[in-house]
């Protein structure tokens, strides 16, 4: 009978680069809507429209520097793309909060917590913006997708 420890050594292996895809996913999903944050306040109100440049971006990157493709990459850059619209909600919820006490960002942040900063963000999202949020990651997805040539082998 063969050893199944070197199977499970390789599925093991899988999984934990995975996990860490998701890590990254996650993380490059915030670090974008830390950066979708800046023209928000630069306006002074939520832009949830960059969700469609910020979804080509997270799929561009897992497709790109992550190296996932098909179906595991398509979901990770869509949950990147959702998260960065969620974490955008929050920041906008903070920096409106920060504006009307008079006291910075990140006492906001600190006092309000982030249970209210999430329910803050969900009470400000009307249905334009979550079908917005919704089609970037659509988008995401599909930009995550490899891309066939010629000779019929992925990107």
């Amino acid at each position: 009978m063969p050893d199944p420890s070197p199977l499970l050594q390789a599925e093991r292996f899988r999984l934990s680069g995975f996990l860490f895809g998701v890590l990254c996913a996650a993380m490059f999903g915030l670090a974008v809507g830390a950066v979708w944050m800046v023209p928000s306040m630069m306006f002074g109100r939520a832009l949830p429209a960059l969700v469609l440049p910020a979804g080509w971006v997270l799929g561009v990157v897992v497709r790109r520097w992550l190296r996932f493709r098909g179906v595991a990459g398509a979901f990770l850059a869509a949950g990147a793309t959702l998260l960065a619209a969620a974490y955008t909600a929050c920041l906008v919820a903070a920096a409106t909060i920060s504006g009307m006490m008079g006291i910075g960002l990140a006492q906001a942040m600190g006092d309000a917590g982030p249970a209210m900063l999430v329910e803050l963000a969900r009470l400000a999202q009307g249905p334009g913006d979550i079908v917005l949020a919704l089609g970037g990651a659509v988008l995401a997805a599909l930009v995550a997708w490899p891309l066939r040539t010629r000779g019929g082998r992925p990107r």
